[in-house]
């Protein structure tokens, strides 16, 4: 039996939660395809594709896997738990936080019951542990910690074509013209972003508002003088009426981040505005490519739906309840 540790992001990109509420672990990147169909692209390389044929080859049932999360100059424990079945590519987990997932190994894991820092791991997404401490204390947890009953998985949604989003644009509202406009922005933005992975690693949050949401939201239909950028703190707010500085109705607000930087904390962020502006209804966190849309029910913002540029889908890619690119896109439109 060996001992692994694995990682769920890194930064402000945290999907343990993922982990724990389907009974998986999770590494990319995915899209190149399958470990056993592309074994000539995954091996013979150091770094992420390394991490990939000891995920798929060297780990077998039965050995232990820690679930870690930097801690400062330590590491959490977030969970321990056993592979439990063999290697699989599911299409389900190729948008977790906008990062291709597919590789995946099944783990009946055991979080403990009261945080855990400690020394002895190292740095890397999937590697073998060898430090006795972290091996002591994941053995600790699975003999004393609460088992996590994993969610069964659902089934992958459905793609929603270009075509099929101006159709639904068009039903809501929008002139015909004006939808075919949204959808080439979307092009150009794609392109942009495909342009970003490649070499815009420094690509600040400015750029990414700048050059990537603002577009689409234009075409969508919001002019200049009902857009304020960084008004009152707030990446961009949106009024009903044309803006006066001496009285106006913020009914969307709009928080920006840098790409692949994760939506999550964003959210936090977010809740502080409920009070200071109680009119307002809808949020919107994004990447410039990632969207999340979030409701206000009882005082209390509520996600709602979700979509990714570069894979439109009819809801979330795993979460079932939430919807999906056209719910965002019409109440992203102006009322």
């Amino acid at each position: 039996m060996n001992y692994w540790q694995v990682a769920a992001g890194e930064g402000s990109r945290d999907y343990s939660d993922v982990f724990l509420k389907f009974g998986v672990m999770l590494v990319g990147g995915g899209d190149p395809g399958p470990f056993y169909e592309r074994q000539d692209y995954y091996k013979g390389h150091a770094g992420w594709r390394a991490d990939i044929v000891r995920f798929s080859e060297e780990a077998k049932e039965g050995d232990v896997v820690i679930l870690k999360r930097p801690h400062g100059k330590k590491w959490e424990i977030i969970a321990a738990g056993r592979i439990i079945g063999d290697y699989e590519y599911l299409e389900l987990f190729e948008d977790v936080e906008g990062w291709d997932l597919q590789h995946c190994r099944k783990v009946e894991w055991v979080c403990p019951n009261e945080k855990m820092y400690i020394g002895g791991l190292t740095r890397g997404t999937f590697r073998r542990v060898f430090s006795q401490l972290p091996i002591e204390k994941a053995l600790q947890i699975l003999d004393e910690g609460k088992k996590i009953k994993a969610d069964i998985l659902p089934p992958v949604a459905e793609k929603v074509s270009d075509e099929q989003l101006v159709e639904n644009l068009v039903d809501s509202g929008l002139r015909p013209i004006d939808a075919e406009t949204v959808i080439s922005t979307i092009w150009r933005v794609r392109r942009l972003a495909h342009w970003y992975t490649k070499y815009g690693e420094d690509i600040s949050e400015h750029e990414t508002r700048t050059f990537l949401i603002v577009p689409v939201l234009q075409a969508l239909g919001w002019s200049e003088q009902k857009m304020k950028i960084e008004w009152k703190n707030i990446d961009i707010a949106f009024f009903q009426q044309v803006y006066r500085a001496d009285g106006n109705l913020c009914v969307m607000i709009l928080e920006s981040k840098r790409m692949s930087e994760g939506l999550k904390y964003a959210e936090r962020q977010a809740q502080t505005y409920q009070k200071r502006f109680p009119e307002c209804l809808r949020l919107i966190v994004s990447d410039g490519l990632c969207y999340r849309l979030y409701e206000k029910h009882r005082g209390q913002w509520k996600w709602i739906a979700y979509f990714n540029l570069l894979r439109l889908k009819n809801r979330h890619p795993y979460y079932s309840d939430i919807k999906g690119a056209s719910e965002v896109f019409v109440n992203l439109m102006p009322r």
